[in-house]
């Protein structure tokens, strides 16, 4: 195998590696969206203590914020196949 063939497929692999990270970390943002809305919106939430609803919806809020900044440096540092 040439070794011109051998980069080639290991910049393929890394840039698939690349899109199921950047995929995972955008369905993680998704979710934890979604739980911050329903701590804020659904009135079956109001059954969690507030003190407690309110520790929940700031760390969820922290974790999402790590995870935008995670999404924009890979952005930034965009990789091509």
């Amino acid at each position: 195998m040439s070794r011109a063939f051998m980069k080639e497929n290991e910049d393929q692999e890394s840039y698939l590696e690349w899109q199921k990270l950047l995929r995972d970390r955008e369905e993680l943002l998704r979710i934890l969206e979604k739980k911050k809305r329903y701590l804020q919106e659904d009135p079956a939430a109001v059954t969690i203590p507030e003190e407690k609803r309110r520790e929940m919806i700031a760390k969820y809020e922290a974790e999402a914020e790590e995870v935008r900044r995670l999404l924009e440096e890979m952005l930034a540092e965009t990789p091509t196949p």
